[in-house]
């Protein structure tokens, strides 16, 4: 039992060591796929000639998958000593995301992820406002405004599928509030 307690943390440290994962999903992936078995020493596959069926080695080598509650224990663990946290991850999900993306689908992709809504909201507002966001993705995209409606709407479903709300992607394509930055230079 403590051997797999201690797999299950190495895994868990493993994961963490990578990237920054939210509580949810660091336990679904601990829950998912068993842990890869260890092969004995001079085993040379799994039906190595040189050993014969032991009944009591086969049983010390099927895995267990870890329940729920222990997965719980050490992800309580975990955010305890501050190796695990809800907030850092919607941060460092936000910060990585943000200039390409809107607050309505950062905020769709943080949910899922099982991040609370007031540390969404948190981290949302502080991130640059969407209208900047927005006009940067749109003029890297585009650079000049839409010559007739098939135009218009294609840059509009764009932005749109990007999470952008529809009162800041209006804005942009008519050119409000983007002060120092000419979005049409013919006119």
């Amino acid at each position: 039992m403590a051997a797999a307690a201690d797999d299950l943390r190495a895994r868990a440290l493993r994961l963490l060591a990578r990237r920054e994962y939210s509580r949810q999903e660091l336990a679904k992936k601990l829950l998912s796929k068993p842990a890869p078995r260890p092969m004995r020493p001079g085993a040379h596959g799994p039906h190595s000639a040189s050993e014969a069926f032991d009944t009591e080695s086969f049983a010390e080598e099927v895995y267990e998958p870890p329940t729920e509650r222990e997965v719980n224990a050490l992800l309580d663990d975990l955010e305890q000593r501050k190796m695990l946290s809800d907030t850092r991850y919607a941060e460092m999900r936000t910060r990585v995301r943000a200039p390409r993306y809107g607050d309505s689908r950062l905020r769709q992709e943080l949910a899922q992820k099982g991040i609370d809504r007031d540390t969404i909201d948190v981290v949302i507002a502080e991130q640059p406002d969407e209208r900047s966001r927005c006009h940067e993705v749109w003029l890297k995209k585009f650079g000049q405004r839409p010559a007739d409606m098939n135009e218009r709407a294609r840059q509009t479903r764009y932005l749109a599928t990007r999470g952008f709300a529809m009162r800041v992607i209006q804005q942009v394509l008519r050119g409000e509030g983007c002060e120092g930055l000419d979005p049409d230079p013919a006119s």
